[in-house]
């Protein structure tokens, strides 16, 4: 396991909304990207960003490329909106990593708490160092890297 990297994970969806500027000003998903990276850069962190739309490939980069970092950042997008079938697995392979002692924060650009919002909801992990954060837009993602720097080995 790397101590000082953080898997960034987006699900499905989520460079759909980054084309069409949905909530997001006219920032791209590579520039979100390279935000993240830079700030990783200044806490003397790595970061592995990755998006997909794929069902399976998202599950598995969850339950076993999450192993090797010290850290989780994910934002599921449109399976905050999906089906119970999907949601439950997804957030039982989300509690997984929680439950392996590491940080883990769910991040939505969006307000899903706002009036008139899709049906989101929250993972809800039981007994896990999980966080949340939304409506912050990108920043968001900046404030989930500083809160799991915070969290690891050997951290001021």
């Amino acid at each position: 396991m790397k101590d000082n990297a953080l898997l960034v994970l987006n699900g499905p969806g989520l460079a759909d909304l980054f084309a069409g500027g949905g909530g997001s000003g006219n920032l791209a998903l590579e520039q979100l990207r390279d935000e993240c990276s830079a700030h990783c850069r200044r806490l003397g962190l790595e970061v592995d960003f990755r998006q997909t739309d794929d069902e399976e490939e998202l599950f598995r980069w969850i339950a076993k490329d999450s192993e090797e970092f010290a850290g989780l950042i994910i934002n599921p997008a449109r399976y905050s909106i999906s089906g119970p079938v999907d949601f439950e697995t997804y957030r039982s392979a989300v509690g997984m990593v929680a439950h392996r002692t590491r940080p883990v924060v769910e991040v939505h650009l969006s307000n899903i708490f706002r009036e008139g919002a899709e049906s989101a909801r929250p993972l809800q992990v039981p007994d896990s160092g999980m966080g949340f954060i939304c409506g912050l837009g990108s920043d968001g993602y900046l404030l989930a890297i500083s809160a799991i720097a915070k969290r690891l080995p050997g951290a001021p």
